[in-house]
Formats: C-alpha cells, sequence, structure tokens
C-alpha cells in the first residue's frame, strides 16, 4: 500500500511543474486555437475570439503550482479586465466535487472550466505539464506559452498582458 501511494504521489508531482523549465512548451505560438469546456454548471463554454485579450491557464486543484498562479491570475482579471483582458482557467482534475469544492473555497473573478483529466484539450492543445498557461491577442492568436508558475513568471506574464493591450483592436 505504501509503494502504491509512493507510485500515485510521483505520478502527480511529475505532471505538474514547478519553477523548473518543463520539458518543452507546446509548439502553439503563431496559431489560433479553440478552446470549448464545460462551467460548472455543465453548460459548454467557448472562448471566443471577441477582441480581448486572453490568458487561459490549464491548471488542477492538486498542484502547487497552479494553486499558487490563480490569486496572481485573479489579480490580474480585475486589473485590466476594464482595459480587454479576459481570463479562464480550465482544470484538469479528475473529480468535479473536488473541483468545485477548491472553487468555493478559494473563489476566483473569472470562468473555472472543466475537462475531466485533459480528456479533450491536452492532446489538441499539446498541455503536458501544469499549469501550462497561453496568452492569447485580440485575434485569437496565441503569442506566449508559459509552463510552470513562479513569481518572475508572473511578473513576464503581467509585462505580456500590458504590451499586448497596448496593440490596437483589430477592425471588424
Amino acid at each position: 500500500m505504501r509503494r502504491v501511494l509512493a507510485l500515485a504521489v510521483l505520478a502527480a508531482s511529475a505532471s505538474c511543474a514547478s519553477s523548473r523549465p518543463a520539458l518543452r512548451a507546446p509548439a502553439l505560438v503563431g496559431k489560433a486555437v479553440d478552446v470549448a469546456a464545460e462551467d460548472l454548471s455543465g453548460r459548454t463554454v467557448r472562448l471566443a475570439t471577441d477582441g480581448r485579450v486572453r490568458v487561459v491557464d490549464f491548471w488542477a486543484t492538486w498542484c502547487e503550482p497552479c494553486q499558487e498562479q490563480l490569486p496572481r491570475l485573479d489579480a490580474l482579471a480585475r486589473r485590466y479586465g476594464d482595459a480587454g483582458l479576459a481570463v479562464a482557467a480550465v482544470s484538469f482534475d479528475e473529480d468535479r466535487a473536488l473541483l468545485e469544492a477548491f472553487v468555493a473555497e478559494h473563489p476566483v473573478s473569472f470562468p473555472v472550466l472543466w475537462d475531466r483529466g485533459g480528456a479533450r484539450l491536452s492532446e489538441p492543445l499539446d498541455v503536458q505539464r501544469l499549469p501550462t498557461t497561453l496568452v492569447l491577442d485580440r485575434r485569437g492568436i496565441v503569442r506566449h506559452v508559459h509552463v510552470g508558475y513562479d513569481a518572475p513568471a508572473g511578473e513576464r506574464l503581467e509585462r505580456e498582458i500590458r504590451e499586448l493591450l497596448a496593440e490596437p483592436a483589430p477592425v471588424r
């Protein structure tokens, strides 16, 4: 039993990126992505290209760097929301009840979506480590990908957001 528990902890920590660099970031920069997942009420939400800069964070409740990043993302959403930033977090948790309990205890101002175990999004978006954070410009093109989280990554993320918000909005 002790060996099974040790293997489970090792597997969980191996898929959660700390501040150490990941093997490689997904090759998404320069591409448009389609992200759709269920919200916590069971409705499918598609993160549309609507002229806003978007941050899409793939995370899980058991991932410590993910837990550290959520309050930073919430602060960014609040600070830059009126300027055109939209943030969403897509949980790859297996257990929806645990996710709901976590969100109830640690509420955020942005939508939390659920893709059970990353079943629909991890492969097409090549998400191998958590957290993986995509930064999309106003046209819906991935401009930056972050794998893992630490304070310097949070500072880079904010700089990237400010730069993208300063770019002109696309003509519709």
